[in-house]
């Protein structure tokens, strides 16, 4: 153990007193906990790579490496890495690895590292195409490893989650990374989830049971921030301990998960305006979290999981330099706070933080930049209803890493003060309008700007706007006509911002139903006659009203005979309707609509004819045959 510790003090011992002097003091610029025997490629050659073939082979070759990542390189599928070990990632100021895949699921994710050993990520970049419940992958996934530390890495948009963890990996690291979505959620994946922004799954399956004893890991100054839903982490098995993290992301269901048998160990953390802490996802009961030394802002629900049994202090020295937790937001939010905020050198690893104090090494490249960040602030929520003529409870936003911001979207009538030195947003009054108003508040001139929305509804007597009644179908017949003992053709109306709608003048027969704010009509007139009917609103501010008609005819075909073995017509082919008379003469020929409009009109001697029907619509219409003793009525469609 004694020669271990010192092996560890060679590898680390110079990049520590180089860079610490410009990293935060809490920053240890190495491995913590669980993870502390991590040394990677340190010692081993150094390789640059710019391109996803040299990444490639860079991280599949044997033996100890340092590999600096350089620009961004597009990933179309998940690169895998098997039983690899002795490596170190690093990402040089500017650079990330992103893929742009979404919906095919197995071309999605970014680094899968599975049976691998002794590994170091730092200062990467992680960027994903956006949350999609399509049973897809992961920005980045260990499965079965063993003494990984990831370190100051930025990851973004994760199509399934945004860094997982399975199968038996162990002794882990993850320290000052930052976890947060800047894309909007797809619904309608396979999986189901409408919201899939779930970041960090540690342990894959209830079942596995050999992840017992396995999955330890510290976590260290981490940030979930914005955008982040559930999975902060969710933990199966593990003992996990949390120490100096923060979670404020404005849409959270919950932050931390006591799955399967876990053990879960917050402490000296923050939590600002989230939803349960720390909550219960374990159905054996005999999972266990608690938060320790914490500090709480906003927050509701669930902050602890029945008798955490584990103690981090009892399984290595807990005693490294920490952030008071009414400080952690501070600190990690800065300059050289989480996230891929160090400054790198090819050859040299870290040199310092983006805050400076070091050379960039890369030239033109640019340190990476905090992303900015909006807080709600007040007591009144971003979504409220009132009535015209009250005012909303007062309510406001703060905002950092960025030089200004605007609201839009908000009603007449509300009053927004904007204090730039301060960067705070207050946002009151009395709406002088009524609806519904979804606004924005958005930061200006970063790169990628933070944006927050909500929504304002002001009712009129209960109302949010005019009656409205509109056709479901644009293409539905309001204007039919139907031969006796046919159905019509079924349609609808959706309204809105009324009580009911009631329908005057249809013909018997025809029923309506109405289903929440839609009337279906359809049914089969039992009369015949030309029937104006009349839909209009009832109960709302104003009225609306739809107009149509339902035209019903006796079957012309039931004149007479409805065949005559000497005639036979034909459906029309290439605008010609051809109609075969045998024995027959002086006959008169009428091509009727269902309407009873008389569209053509022929008197025929004698013998077979072709009818030229280009000026016809197309349609049913029925041909009327007057012989000299009979009347034959016969179908035709033009199509």
């Amino acid at each position: 153990m004694k020669l271990k510790g010192l092996l560890f003090a060679i590898l680390f011992g110079f990049s520590a007193l180089v860079a610490n002097a410009q990293l935060s003091e809490y920053d240890a610029n190495a491995p913590l906990g669980f993870g502390a025997n991590t040394t990677g490629g340190a010692g081993g050659t150094s390789v640059t790579v710019s391109t996803l073939s040299e990444l490639q082979s860079a991280l599949k070759s044997s033996g100890k490496k340092e590999i600096y990542i350089k620009g961004a390189i597009q990933l179309t599928s998940m690169l895998r890495v098997d039983r690899q070990s002795d490596k170190t990632l690093y990402g040089l100021p500017g650079s990330s690895l992103y893929s742009n895949e979404r919906t095919n699921a197995s071309n999605t994710g970014i680094l899968y590292f599975k049976n691998c050993s002794n590994i170091i990520i730092r200062n990467v970049t992680f960027k994903s195409a956006g949350a999609y419940d399509c049973d897809g992958n992961d920005n980045l996934c260990f499965e079965n490893c063993q003494n990984m530390w990831v370190d100051h890495c930025d990851f973004q948009d994760g199509v399934d989650g945004n860094f997982d963890c399975k199968k038996q990996s162990d002794n882990i690291c993850v320290s000052w990374c930052k976890f947060h979505y800047l894309k909007a959620p797809m619904s309608g994946g396979s999986g189901g989830a409408s919201d899939h922004r779930f970041t960090n799954l540690w342990g894959s399956d209830d079942k596995y049971t050999d992840d017992r004893g396995k999955l330890r890991t510290t976590f260290v100054c981490c940030w979930w921030g914005e955008g982040c839903k559930e999975r902060m982490p969710r933990v199966r098995y593990g003992q996990v301990h949390i120490v100096n993290c923060l979670w404020n992301s404005s849409v959270t269901n919950y932050c931390v998960a006591a799955g399967q048998e876990a053990q879960v160990y917050v402490e000296k953390s923050a939590f600002i305006g989230v939803k349960n802490p720390i909550t219960d996802y374990d159905n054996s009961n005999q999972s266990g979290g608690v938060m320790v030394d914490c500090y709480t802002q906003n927050i509701s629900g669930s902050t602890s999981v029945r008798y955490c049994t584990f103690n981090p202090s009892n399984a290595y020295a807990n005693n490294w330099k920490k952030i008071d937790a009414n400080q952690v937001l501070t600190v990690l939010t800065g300059c050289n706070g989480a996230g891929a905020t160090l400054n790198v050198e090819e050859g040299k690893g870290v040199v310092g933080s983006a805050c400076g104090g070091g050379s960039h090494g890369g030239g033109d490249q640019d340190p990476v930049k905090n992303d900015p960040v909006i807080t709600k602030t007040g007591s009144g929520p971003s979504k409220q209803t009132i009535e015209l003529g009250e005012s909303i409870v007062n309510f406001g936003y703060t905002w950092s890493y960025a030089d200004d911001v605007e609201v839009n979207g908000l009603p007449s009538g509300i009053n927004v003060n904007i204090d730039r030195s301060s960067k705070k947003v207050s946002i009151s009054g009395t709406p002088t309008e009524f609806g519904v108003f979804n606004y924005t508040i958005q930061t200006v001139g970063a790169e990628n700007n933070a944006q927050k929305s909500g929504c304002i509804t002001v009712t009129k007597n209960g109302f949010t706007g005019n009656a409205s009644l509109i056709i479901c179908d644009e293409n539905a017949q309001i204007q039919d006509s139907v031969i006796l003992g046919n159905a019509i053709t079924p349609f609808c109306f959706a309204f809105s911002n009324c009580q009911s709608i009631e329908i005057q003048g249809l013909p018997n027969g025809i029923e309506t139903n109405i289903n929440n704010d839609t009337l279906f009509v359809s049914g089969t007139p039992t009369e015949i006659g030309n029937y104006s009917w009349n839909a209009k609103t009832v109960g709302g501010i104003s009225e609306t009203t739809i107009t149509g008609q339902i035209n019903v005819i006796n079957d012309p075909t039931s004149t007479k005979d409805i065949s005559h073995e000497s005639i036979f017509v034909q459906n029309v082919i290439d605008n010609r309707l051809n109609i075969w008379i045998a024995n027959e003469t002086d006959v008169k020929i009428e091509i009727i609509t269902l309407t009873g409009q008389v569209e053509e009109s022929i008197e025929h001697t004698s013998g077979d004819i072709s009818v030229d029907c280009s000026n016809l619509n197309n349609g049913v219409y029925i041909v009327r045959i007057t012989t000299s003793d009979n009347v034959i009525a016969k179908k035709m469609v033009k199509r």
